[in-house]
């Protein structure tokens, strides 16, 4: 059986256009999962769970096969937002993307929208990456469950033509809240497979391992899976658009690794080797700097409301640069400062990334950084503040040596 996007889009487009789904007191999480407590304590990242709509309208106006429709008609839309699979095999970007004139130049992978709507018909599953970067209200939907789980949660939407298979069995490398928005879906969610996978991929059917749930997603059910969890599934009847929410935990040793970075950057300023003699002496400043490293290391986040959502360094920097202008606004270092006085008067400032030179007026205010003190714009020049404030201030904000206190 095939069927057009178009058609399935008549077929399902609402007669009175919904809100974006607002969250509840108790935050996105209790919205999609019920008990926060009990999700987090029996299946978060263990255990998947199936949790039926409280109605088929549950998820109304967060994105429908009309929104599907316009982004792939009226956008200029690129890889790699779009991706087609059939029967469990990546069909070639070629064969859906073409040269496409915007403004004064040419991009040579646009998606052509006819080409999709072909692939489709075919039988082709069609699968948006990055949804929130296109659509507000998921892009606020993804906000608020970051918010709850302290990681970063990004969405890739999946529309299947009728009684077909999109992706063969697998396991993602983070944690995938499916949402059903249109249409009805057949899933097997096997076992979480252990040790967990830290890896995506296909799987062969010996490597699947037991059945843990086998539901027909209806509009408005919510099912989690973990990752690591083998999963596929078909869509029955008519069409199935579902939204993957990808709750992107951070592994042990990615955490480990900025942690320890932090704690280096903060131990003592970088050096070149080249500089340093003779080679023998190498390994033995490589263990001081790693000993006093682990004696700075910090606690690091762990677990739900633990991080800072993405975009957070960027806010940081922006407000401070627009707080320069600001008279009561103060900053403060983000890491260890050493000073150096130069011979000509100046002085270099070394922030363990980078050096900076500065005049000598702007020492005592260099001083206090350094001594974990926060710092007015006009410290570092009193008798012309407008000059560093609009130079070296803004450079040392956007490279992210000072953050923005009050």
């Amino acid at each position: 059986m095939s069927t057009t996007l178009s058609e399935a889009t008549e077929a399902a487009r609402p007669s009175v256009p919904a809100g974006p789904p607002a969250p509840d007191a108790d935050g996105e999480l209790a919205r999609l999962v019920g008990d926060p407590g009990t999700f987090l304590r029996e299946h978060w990242t263990s255990t998947p769970l199936l949790r039926r709509a409280a109605s088929d309208d549950a998820f109304a106006g967060l994105l429908t096969l009309a929104g599907v429709s316009d982004l792939l008609t009226t956008r200029a839309l690129r890889l790699p937002h779009v991706r087609l699979v059939r029967d469990g095999q990546q069909v070639a970007e070629g064969q859906y993307t073409g040269v496409r004139p915007i403004g004064h130049g040419t991009v040579t992978d646009a998606i052509v929208p006819e080409k999709v709507l072909s692939h489709f018909s075919l039988g082709a599953t069609l699968v948006l990456d990055a949804v929130e970067l296109l659509v507000p209200s998921v892009r606020a939907l993804c906000g608020r469950l970051s918010a709850s789980l302290g990681c970063p949660v990004d969405a890739v939407a999946f529309l299947t033509p009728p009684d077909r298979k999109g992706l063969s069995p697998h396991i993602d490398d983070e944690d995938v809240f499916v949402l059903q928005l249109s249409g009805t879906k057949q899933w097997t969610v096997h076992e979480q497979l252990r040790p967990v996978p830290l890896t995506p991929g296909v799987l062969s059917p010996s490597a699947l391992g037991p059945v843990a749930l086998t539901p027909l997603l209806s509009p408005g059910d919510v099912m989690y899976v973990p990752r690591g969890t083998p999963h596929h599934a078909v869509s029955t009847g008519g069409h199935s658009l579902h939204l993957s929410l990808a709750a992107r935990r951070p592994t042990l040793g990615a955490l480990t690794a900025d942690t320890v970075l932090a704690a280096l950057r903060e131990a003592a300023p970088d050096s070149d080797l080249d500089s340093l003699a003779p080679a023998e002496e190498i390994g033995a400043l490589v263990r001081e700097r790693a000993t006093r490293a682990l004696g700075l290391l910090r606690p690091a986040p762990a677990g739900p409301g633990g991080t800072d959502g993405e975009g957070a360094a960027l806010a940081s920097v922006l407000h401070g640069l627009d707080a320069l202008a600001a008279p009561g606004a103060r900053y403060a270092a983000t890491g260890a400062i050493s000073l150096h006085d130069g011979e000509d008067g100046t002085v270099a400032a070394d922030f363990g990334r980078f050096r900076a030179q500065f005049p000598a007026a702007a020492r005592p205010a260099l001083r206090r950084l350094a001594d974990g003190e926060t710092v007015h714009a006009g410290d570092f020049d009193p008798d012309d503040p407008h000059a560093v404030a609009g130079g070296a201030l803004s450079q040392l904000l956007v490279r992210g040596a000072l953050r923005l206190t009050g």
